[in-house]
């Protein structure tokens, strides 16, 4: 091959898994990739210490809750006496003359604690926010929950005029990567309490932005990155004991910004932020104040850079792919392709204003144009065409074989969505046989029924996907298009049933006493094409759907029935061959309900078969609506004249077992399958 022509190959691929990628950037998983990526990143950045900023944190701590319970005359547990904190404030507001304090402390229930001079704790508390609001300059905010209608979760200690609040809802369910100045309408506890001290923000308060972590809550050395300050020492030095003795001076908050807040066990609500699971929420507050006076966030790149950096993320894997010939050049080739924008990523992150590039989209794209550089390497020569179709004889019908080498473009190669239908066999008990047989005697069987088993899917221009064990998988409307393949596969199970009775006699002269075999099909949208790697490369479908497949096989199990349909598959053959609805269930590993069918026959019903379903149509309607008795006594009669019939049975034996033990109040008639 030219290496020009390459070279457009080159630009082709990437050019199309860039435009294919894209799109898929906001979606779930990709979203969570990044998420991934991102915080890894963060674990790599310097810390910037914060000890000597405009923020300083009092906490209660473990020694807080220590020194307060076996300091003479303050003994007390948790929670403390609310006119502790009422001295607390002004000490900070009177005597150091803090620009704000803002407590990250919720006041919504009334104090435990007895007051004193006649005033209960909360008023002492209450009159102690008065005196600091109309004596000193500081800015004074209390926490509060924003409700989703913009009131405020009560505040118990009375204060007229009543003080500034600002939002501190911060969900213990998400990672804290962004942070929103607005809650429900109501400014969070950083904006407000910036606003109320008169502080502008850098960075524009009608919209999230992505929170610029200065560092860990506390490094392995044990240093913290914000200043901490015991809460305990300054309740002690603010009743009058001595500043040195509690390790602190008044210029430690002059003119800064005090949070006050719990960071002991029980005191707080650990959440979860990109440097670590467990990290005290004030200190969010205090990283989101940080970002407001100095305008730091992170600076997400926008779509023209992410497509620029993909593009040129899987261009230069294309290239590392098809120019060299050796297979371990090639690999070097993709490998630095990702290496390349990975320290891209991790340059910009690193900086000191964080640039964030989304590395799933550039190293999704990078990953699918290898895939996609391999294939059109190996398979785009002629040789390599014809050596596929030679192995692709194998799995589809000699017709479609035929087909494909007169007109090799309709082979499809690198993946393609398609409505499909896929069919799963398995033979019931095979662990028992396998048990019994010597390997020199269940290979034999084995090789027999699996080639009887695949002549008739071959027969009904299926393609053999692939043998797991004794399971065969199959599918149809590939790699041809084949608009009844619903039916197609419908024919073929049922050939297959009828088959594996024939060749009963010569199961059991190979060892298998009885071979019994489920099938499962499910018809619905798959992705078809070859997977693998350069050693190894199979033609299959992948998909939801295909999963399905393969658990109504299983689900068999649950009704004694041969062949199980999905609900998409019966709307297709309904008007061709005989079903029943056999209940509506929901499927191991998946979430939403299902109708699923059993399959019969081809044509019509005999006047006995149509007897039977429409008996049992009648009994799951009633036994859905939980009409024990009137079900009870349809699915009996069937029993009577059907004695064999595994559904019938089935519905009667849960009958049995809700009459036991009755379903919940909403139950919706939907059964749970708890197997595969």
């Amino acid at each position: 091959m030219f290496p020009i022509r390459r070279l457009i190959a080159a630009t082709l691929i990437a050019t199309g898994v860039t435009a294919f990628v894209l799109p898929f950037r906001s979606s779930i998983p990709v979203r969570r990739l990044d998420d991934t990526f991102y915080d890894s990143l963060y674990q790599w950045r310097p810390v910037s210490d914060r000890q000597n900023t405009e923020v300083v944190i009092v906490a209660v701590d473990q020694a807080s809750l220590e020194t307060i319970d076996q300091a003479k005359g303050y003994e007390r547990g948790w929670p403390w006496p609310r006119r502790y904190w009422g001295s607390l404030l002004e000490y900070l507001t009177e005597d150091c003359h803090a620009k704000a304090v803002a407590f990250d402390i919720l006041f919504t229930e009334r104090s435990v604690n007895a007051g004193e001079e006649g005033k209960t704790d909360d008023q002492l508390f209450g009159g102690a926010i008065e005196r600091a609001q109309k004596e000193g300059t500081t800015a004074i905010v209390f926490g509060a929950n924003a409700n989703g209608d913009g009131s405020l979760t009560r505040f118990v200690p009375p204060v007229n005029p009543p003080p500034a609040f600002g939002a501190v809802n911060i969900s213990d369910s998400e990672k804290w990567r962004t942070y929103l100045p607005q809650r429900n309408g109501r400014p969070s506890l950083a904006l407000q309490t910036l606003q109320t001290a008169k502080l502008s923000s850098k960075l524009p308060i009608d919209r999230p932005f992505l929170l610029h972590y200065y560092g860990p809550h506390r490094s392995a050395s044990g240093r913290q990155t914000f200043r901490y300050v015991s809460a305990a020492n300054v309740i002690l030095v603010s009743y009058g004991e001595d500043e040195q003795k509690w390790h602190l001076n008044k210029e430690m908050f002059r003119d800064k910004i005090v949070l006050v807040g719990g960071i002991a066990t029980g005191t707080y609500d650990v959440k979860a932020t990109p440097l670590s699971t467990e990290f005290p929420g004030i200190e969010i507050q205090a990283t989101a104040i940080e970002n407001f006076l100095h305008g730091d966030e992170v600076h997400p790149l926008g779509l023209f850079p992410i497509a620029a950096a993909t593009f040129f993320a899987a261009w230069f894997a294309a290239l590392g792919v098809i120019l060299p010939r050796q297979a371990w050049l090639k690999l070097i080739g993709a490998s630095m392709a990702i290496l390349a924008i990975s320290i891209l990523a991790a340059s910009l992150f690193l900086r000191r204003d964080i640039i964030w590039l989304p590395l799933a989209a550039p190293l999704l794209a990078t990953t699918i144009t290898t895939i996609g550089a391999f294939a059109w390497s190996y398979l785009g020569e002629d040789r390599q065409r014809r050596r596929l179709l030679k192995a692709l004889s194998s799995v589809v019908s000699p017709t479609i074989a035929e087909e494909l080498a007169r007109d090799p473009s309709k082979l499809a190669v690198g993946g393609t969505r398609r409505e499909m239908t896929v069919m799963f066999t398995d033979i019931a008990g095979f662990t028992d046989i396998s048990e019994t047989l010597p390997p020199e005697k269940l290979a034999p069987m084995l090789n027999y029924y699996l080639e009887e088993m695949s002549s008739i899917v071959l027969g009904q221009t299926g393609t053999l996907d692939k043998y797991i064990g004794d399971a065969i998988m199959s599918f149809w409307n590939a790699p041809l298009t084949q608009p009844d393949h619903a039916a197609l596969a419908c024919r073929a199970a049922l050939r297959l049933v009828a088959r594996e009775t024939a060749i009963q006699p010569q199961l059991r002269e190979l060892g298998a006493s009885k071979i019994y075999t489920r099938v499962g099909i499910n018809s619905g949208p798959m992705a078809v094409g070859f997977t693998g790697s350069s050693h190894l490369i199979n033609y299959t479908v992948l998909g939801d759907s295909v999963n399905l497949g393969s658990r109504l096989e299983g689900a068999n199990k649950l009704y004694g029935t041969r062949i199980m349909l999905s609900q998409s598959t019966a709307d297709q053959i309904k008007d061709q061959f005989v079903i029943r609805q056999l209940d509506v269930i929901r499927v191991k590993g998946k979430l939403k309900p299902m109708a699923v069918y059993e399959l019969i026959a081809e044509g019509k019903p005999d006047a006995g078969i149509a007897r039977k379903i429409d008996k049992y149509q009648e009994a799951l309607k009633h036994y859905q609506s939980l009409q024990w008795d009137q079900a009870d006594k349809i699915l009996l009669e069937i029993r009577a004249e059907f004695p064999e019939d595994g559904p019938a049975k089935a519905i009667l034996e849960r009958i049995a077992h809700y009459r036991e033990d009755s379903p919940p109040a909403d139950w919706d008639g939907v059964y749970v399958a708890k197997e595969k």
